[in-house]
C-alpha cells in the first residue's frame, strides 16, 4: 500500500457529516478569530477580561478543517 492509498483511507474514515462539519469548524474559526482579536485589544483599552481558550480547542478546530478541506474533492458532486 503506497502512503496516497493510506491518506486516502484514513481521510475517508474521518468524512463523517460532510459539509456539516466543515462550515461548524469555519464558524468555529470564526469566533476563535474573534476571541484573539479581544484579547490583544482589552489591554489596549483598559478592560481586564481576557477570555483564555485551550489549545486542544483550536487543535480540533484546525483539525475539522483540515479534514473537511481535504476532502471536499471527493464530495463535490459528480458533473
Amino acid at each position: 500500500m503506497n502512503i496516497q492509498t493510506i491518506l486516502n483511507l484514513v481521510l475517508g474514515y474521518l468524512n463523517f457529516a460532510p459539509g456539516l462539519k466543515t462550515k461548524f469548524a469555519a464558524v468555529a474559526a470564526f469566533l476563535l478569530a474573534i476571541v484573539a482579536a479581544w484579547n490583544s485589544l482589552a489591554p489596549q483599552i483598559g478592560v481586564d477580561f481576557i477570555v483564555t481558550i485551550p489549545d486542544w480547542l483550536n487543535a480540533a478546530v484546525l483539525g475539522l478543517l483540515g479534514v473537511g478541506v481535504a476532502n471536499q474533492p471527493k464530495n463535490l458532486p459528480k458533473p
